[in-house]
């Protein structure tokens, strides 16, 4: 980072809302009990008829017209700056999980499942293969629709679980999960669904973050139910079906289990704050002057041979790791951070969400994203996600 740098403007990696209003939805879920101190879950769609809600409200068409998500401070603004020198950035390591006991030296990891089939021709880069793993979370708060990245994470007993950010599952204002949550890998562009749509069935927090917003836990595990994708429905000779108004008419099909369908990456924690990764997403919005390099149509990639620590009083990260010269703008929030990332076998560990987005010089564009430290708190969090079986 340059030495010289007079400002640094930061905000979530999320934009703004699709203004869409809603009709009739299902309630506010509730907390569930008999999570282990430390860990927050909230049921989303867990029955049948909240499933089948979720289902009908996420029509192609509404998946084309969702918008990023950036939610507000609690001082009603989603961008921020400081004044001062660029944050000193060093790989000293801070305490684990806040009174979680672990030896934080200890470095441990999970492995992956690796993709069991080739992705789709749209996530081709001339960079880096990107995994098929990765793709958007969609949902709504209030009356408005919104989109996030995320990944398919290693779930060794159900392989049904979703890694994201804390803010593109959960609303701390409101303190209650979003709603109508769907994740959809590998996606390609406007409604494309190539290995199907997974419906949110349990969300998994740090209780920090449920209770204060910190940002230093601004993570999500989700486990999700089978899924299923729209296909045309076709009349007795092979033609289009069409409805009263010759517009064409869907059904549903179920896709099966995601890890089975894209694979898991695998989950590593106590790494430190230097560490080499690959961070993945789909940036849309602007850069605070305005420039919009990103349509959020496709996945994009940064790489760095080295993190480092960060942090910011104002989304109250104290122990966060920095990934500078990545331009990711809002819509990245959630995607992964791959360490160890093997492009052959599209297949790495997570090591961190794409959190916050950094203009560490204060030239109107963004050159740095943060996640929050992945420790053992993060991991305890993982590890009950795991044991968490859907249909």
């Amino acid at each position: 980072m340059p030495s010289r740098a007079k400002r640094i403007t930061l905000t979530l990696c999320g934009a703004l809302a699709a203004g869409v209003m809603l009709s009739a939805v299902p309630g506010p879920a509730q907390a569930a009990s008999g999570a282990p101190d430390g860990i927050t879950t909230v049921a989303l769609a867990q029955t049948k008829t909240d499933k089948q809600k979720v289902v009908e409200w996420w029509t192609p068409d509404r998946l084309k017209h969702a918008s990023s998500y950036a939610p507000r401070n609690s001082s009603g603004g989603g961008t921020g700056s400081s004044t001062g020198s660029t944050p000193a950035a060093t790989p000293a390591s801070a305490a684990v999980g806040r009174g979680v006991s672990s030896a934080s030296s200890k470095v441990t990891s999970v492995k992956g499942v690796v993709p069991p089939k080739a992705p789709p021709r749209g996530l081709s880069s001339r960079n880096v293969n990107l995994p098929p793993t990765v793709g958007k979370v969609f949902f709504r708060i209030g009356d408005a629709e919104y989109w996030c990245s995320a990944s398919s994470l290693h779930s060794p007993r159900y392989g049904n679980l979703v890694a994201t950010a804390g803010h593109c599952a959960y609303d701390v204002k409101q303190a209650k999960p979003v709603e109508y949550w769907v994740f959809i890998p590998a996606y390609t562009g406007d409604g494309a669904t190539p290995y199907g749509i997974y419906v949110g069935h349990t969300l998994h927090l740090n209780e920090r973050y449920a209770a204060t917003g910190d940002f230093d836990f601004d993570y999500a595990f989700v486990t999700v139910h089978h899924g299923y994708r729209w296909d045309l429905a076709k009349n007795a000779d092979g033609t289009p079906e069409k409805d009263a108004k010759g517009l064409p008419v869907y059904k549903v099909v179920d896709t099966g289990r995601l890890e089975t369908n894209v694979g898991g990456q695998g989950f590593a924690w106590n790494r430190g704050h230097v560490v080499a990764a690959y961070a993945f997403g789909y940036p849309a919005g602007p850069h605070p002057d305005g420039t919009r390099p990103y349509t959020g149509r496709r996945m994009e990639s940064c790489l760095t041979r080295a993190t480092s620590k960060i942090s910011t009083a104002k989304w109250e990260l104290d122990n966060g790791v920095l990934f500078g010269k990545c331009a990711f703008t809002a819509g990245a929030s959630g995607g992964p951070w791959l360490i160890k990332y093997s492009g052959v076998k599209r297949l790495g560990y997570l090591n961190g969400v794409n959190s916050l987005t950094w203009d560490l010089n204060g030239d109107g564009k963004y050159d740095g994203i943060s996640s929050p430290y992945f420790n053992t708190a993060t991991y305890q969090v993982y590890a009950y996600a795991t044991r968490q079986k859907t249909d």
